[in-house]
């Protein structure tokens, strides 16, 4: 025979969910993502890291994720999924030290727009560590920082994934990689393995038409009948819907965590994401209405949802994609809160609804090559940023967290992180637990779409302290009554 039955050692097939990020790539839809950890070196010099300490440290942990030694290798013609396979490379060429020339948040602001701007080369392994030393001078982190920044491919995983990563790199022992046999596949191996795998590919793909289309019409008939909500693009497109374009910038604000509980404690039933949902809903308004540009329609958001310990998917990407109605014609907060939380529980029943679950394995049985041709068909057939959306922006709950997180020595103090901008999606919001209970707001977008950031991160805030204060003013009239 021209192939062994068994992958050679060290080799492994992405699976579709994972490989429709490689198929998407393109300069308007980067599929990378970046997770930065700030930690305090203050009394802890060996955290001043040069370029060798910087290798030394993430070669010694290469054991805790095959991929830092992986590249991927494409079948021709995309006539089947990629496969991982053991890659020949420079460590030096992924790592990147750099001192803060400045205080303040410029510095970090300008490394990680530039990182989520620049697409990753999936010809070598889908990860770069960067270092910030000598970071100062910002107000919501007093004191002697550095910077540690992980960005990989989505293919490779994601968001927890990676969280998942770097607990392990930031609290475990060194971890090198243990000597791996083998190499990747010869081209008369992986030409005969997608030959033969072809006929297979077909029958799957016939079968999954099948359940689908079933569960297509059960979802369509428990629409109708009021049991799901409907999602469909009948949303009016806002700036932040049209052509990625410009550099990419980032800023955040800090979220107490005490007056989080206050709001929960509050609103029955409330959860922290309902909590961002509202802020957002409110700042983005006030937003697009300073701008002239009110939603007529209202605003909706794109919310991943994790789909671990729901449903059993073997890929590195286990989302689910809601949709959440922000509500944004009700002007009181508090109801604004509780009508997101009756939404997203209502987007949430969905997601678990059995027809929908069996519609969502549509992509489980895709063939690589239509896989290949529905990106192809992204790139050709360009956003038209006038036709009505089902979503106006991004909200992710990402529950990563400092806790016991340690670079050399240096205690961790806060975290940033979240995926590229892409057309039609130009404005993510990234919601991470920070030191203290406290939560941060990731904020990433153009900077062409949006020239004043930090106007924006101050209407969050603002909006922040006006759900608080209305529910303090709730909880004092009750207690009058």
């Amino acid at each position: 025979m021209i192939f062994r039955n068994s992958l050679p050692a060290a080799v492994s097939q992405m699976g579709p969910r994972d490989a429709e990020f490689v198929y998407n790539e393109s300069g308007g839809h980067l599929s990378h993502m970046v997770c930065a950890y700030f930690f305090d070196t203050t009394g802890h010099p060996l955290a001043e890291m040069t370029h060798d300490d910087a290798v030394r440290w993430i070669t010694e942990r290469f054991g805790y994720w095959p991929l830092f030694t992986s590249r991927l290798q494409r079948v021709p013609l995309d006539l089947d999924y990629p496969y991982w396979v053991p890659a020949d490379f420079d460590v030096d060429d992924h790592v990147h030290v750099h001192r803060a020339p400045v205080a303040g948040w410029a510095p970090i602001r300008e490394l990680l727009g530039r990182s989520l701007g620049e697409p990753m080369d999936l010809s070598r392994p889908p990860w770069e560590l960067h270092v910030m030393t000598g970071v100062h001078g910002i107000d919501e982190l007093p004191g002697n920082l550095t910077l540690i920044m992980l960005k990989t491919h989505h293919g490779a995983g994601d968001g927890l994934a990676i969280r998942d990563l770097t607990n392990l790199l930031f609290s475990g022992p060194p971890k090198p990689e243990t000597k791996r046999a083998g190499s990747g596949l010869s081209s008369l191996d992986l030409i005969g393995r997608t030959v033969v795998g072809l006929p297979g590919q077909a029958i799957r793909f016939g079968r999954g038409l099948s359940v689908t289309k079933v569960a297509a019409e059960t979802v369509r008939e428990a629409e109708e009948a009021g049991e799901l909500p409907t999602y469909s693009a009948d949303r009016l497109p806002t700036r932040f819907n049209g052509m990625l374009g410009g550099d990419i910038t980032i800023d955040f604000l800090t979220l107490d965590g005490a007056d989080i509980k206050a709001i929960r404690a509050a609103i029955s039933d409330v959860t922290v994401n309902d909590i961002f949902l509202t802020v957002v809903a409110g700042a983005l308004d006030a937003y697009l209405s300073e701008k002239g540009e009110k939603s007529g329609s209202g605003l909706a958001a794109m919310v991943p949802r994790s789909m671990r310990q729901i449903a059993e998917w073997e890929s590195a990407n286990q989302l689910a994609l809601l949709t959440v109605d922000l509500h944004t014609d009700v002007e009181d907060p508090v109801e604004r809160l509780t009508r997101i939380r009756d939404s997203a529980l209502m987007a949430k029943g969905r997601s678990l609804h059995p027809a929908v679950r069996r519609y969502g394995t549509r992509i489980e049985t895709s063939p690589a090559a239509l896989l290949r041709l529905t990106g192809l068909s992204r790139r050709i057939n360009k956003l038209d940023p006038s036709h009505k959306v089902i979503q106006n922006t991004t909200i992710s709950n990402v529950p990563v967290s400092v806790d016991g997180n340690v670079f050399e020595g240096a205690p961790a103090v806060a975290v940033l992180g979240g995926q590229a901008p892409v057309d039609g999606d130009i404005l993510r919001h990234f919601l991470i637990a920070a030191r203290g209970g406290s939560l941060t707001l990731n904020v990433i977008v153009s900077r062409e779409t949006m020239p004043d950031i930090e106007h924006y991160i101050e209407l969050l805030r603002v909006g922040f302290t006006a759900l608080l204060q209305a529910v303090s003013d709730q909880n004092r009239e009750l207690v009058e009554r």
